[in-house]
């Protein structure tokens, strides 16, 4: 959610050190081609760097690791080599290298020039697919669906050892905000993965779509992506889903988290859906949660508050330019020049106007369907307010079908927490504990609405 960066800290889990670039690889079981992996960690050269290398200037990139299983392993990288040029391309910087990489396909040669040790050599790079997922508990078919200009990648599993006539529920999962890929397969730890584990376990299949220029994703790059263009993505996915001859097309289920419980309505609408879990949403306007957001997160960090009530005034000022009256963040900053700080989303602008202006009331009100909405006690991103308004407006129109859930010892990312400001002090911890106890909570409840005639 759009938590300042903060929400962030949930989706870093999911984000590969390794530079990942797009590529091809034909294949009859998928239309939508496969990534290469180059595998290399990587950082920019720093004056530090440079001085302790002796390096002429800071042009170049320096190699921190190589992945296993990729085209840098198969190419000989190692830690501490600097890459000066690719091809015949003098590489500048970071941003640089990786929009260079994207021009090579699965197959394709190039020659990296690099720095060893003092001594200047070539390495011939042959660009190698990216693994495909895989586990002992579910198999998993690579998939694709359009949706408008984009071309995404889905993930199907199968829980493993249920018969082939067998009919199985499914549920969808919604992922949180941000420009990352779900399709992790050399990160075993990966948080979604053990949703999707804990979800086979219990007999459960389930599909993941990619965003738009994540993955193996091709179209809008996901950064200039909007929020009605990401839930058509989702749409598309469940519409695959209803193709799909062996799913239980009556036990269908959506899996909203942060942001995705906030796509999990509209991707919902006229659909056949048994039931939406979301964890750590919003349901009030986008501005009316920022506002709040702002403020008690500023508490927690120990904001003076003569100081905060001077950033509340500025940030509703702000907000109001750019999500009411639709100016770019160029526009308000012409008149706001200090509201940089305030103007920071991890998505592209038009999404959040966009999200401004759904009516996720009238979304929810529309729905006749069992709801169960979740929340950490620990979390400072979402609020108690914005559950329980959920429940209101379904139980208004359905009496009894939505119940709110607070749950103990656990933050927005899933992280072991007591409280709001613990979570806030192991945001930078490097390996803070997880608590999957909420996996728990959702199997119990998708078995019991599973019994229940549609």
């Amino acid at each position: 959610m759009a938590s300042l960066g903060i929400a962030m800290r949930f989706l870093s889990c999911t984000l590969a050190a390794a530079l990942l670039v797009g590529a091809a690889i034909s294949s009859l079981a998928q239309s939508l081609p496969r990534r290469a992996f180059v595998g290399i960690n990587l950082r920019p050269i720093t004056d530090s760097i440079q001085h302790a290398r002796k390096l002429p200037g800071k042009n170049g990139i320096l190699v921190t690791g190589v992945r296993p299983q990729s085209s840098a392993e198969a190419a000989k990288l190692q830690a501490n080599d600097v890459v000066l040029r690719l091809d015949d391309q003098e590489v500048r910087d970071v941003p640089h290298f990786v929009g260079l990489l994207k021009q090579y396909k699965v197959g394709d040669k190039s020659t990296l020039t690099l720095l060893r040790n003092g001594k200047t050599m070539r390495q011939r790079l042959v660009f190698i697919p990216y693994p495909t997922e895989t586990s002992p508990r579910y198999t998993v078919e690579y998939g694709s669906v359009h949706a408008g200009p984009n071309h995404l990648r889905t993930l199907v599993t199968r829980p493993v050892g249920v018969s082939k006539q067998a009919k199985v529920p499914l549920v969808l999962i919604i992922q949180g905000v941000g420009c990352y890929s779900i399709d992790n397969p050399l990160i075993p730890d990966d948080v979604t993965r053990r949703m999707v584990d804990s979800l086979s376990r219990h007999g459960y299949a389930t599909m993941r779509v990619d965003k738009t220029g994540m993955g193996d994703s091709q179209g809008t790059p996901c950064q200039e992506s909007t929020f009605r263009m990401e839930a058509d993505g989702y749409k598309a996915g469940l519409a695959a889903i209803q193709k799909l001859a062996w799913v239980d097309q009556h036990n269908i289920f959506l899996t909203g988290f942060s942001i995705g419980g906030i796509l999990a309505p509209l991707v919902a609408e006229g659909a056949p859906i048994k039931g939406i879990v979301t964890w750590g949403t919003a349901s009030r306007t986008f501005i009316e949660y920022l506002l709040q957001n702002k403020r008690y997160q500023s508490e927690l960090a120990g904001m003076p508050y003569d100081q905060l009530n001077r950033q509340q005034q500025l940030y509703a000022a702000v907000l109001h330019l750019l999500l009411t009256e639709k100016q770019t963040p160029a526009q308000v900053l012409a008149k706001y020049p200090n509201a940089g700080d305030l103007l920071r989303f991890p998505q592209h602008y038009t999404y959040m106007q966009q999200w401004q202006d759904a009516n996720l009331a009238e979304a929810w009100k529309k729905l006749d369907t069992n709801v169960l909405v979740l929340r950490g006690e620990a979390d400072f991103i979402s609020y108690n307010e914005d559950q329980q308004l959920i429940v209101d407006i379904v139980n208004r129109e359905h009496p009894g079908r939505a119940t709110f859930q607070l749950l103990p010892n656990v933050d927005h990312g899933f992280t072991r927490a007591r409280t709001p400001l613990e979570s806030m002090q192991l945001g930078e911890a490097p390996n803070p504990e997880k608590n999957f106890e909420f996996m728990n909570v959702i199997v119990r409840w998708l078995d019991d609405k599973q019994k229940q005639r549609t």
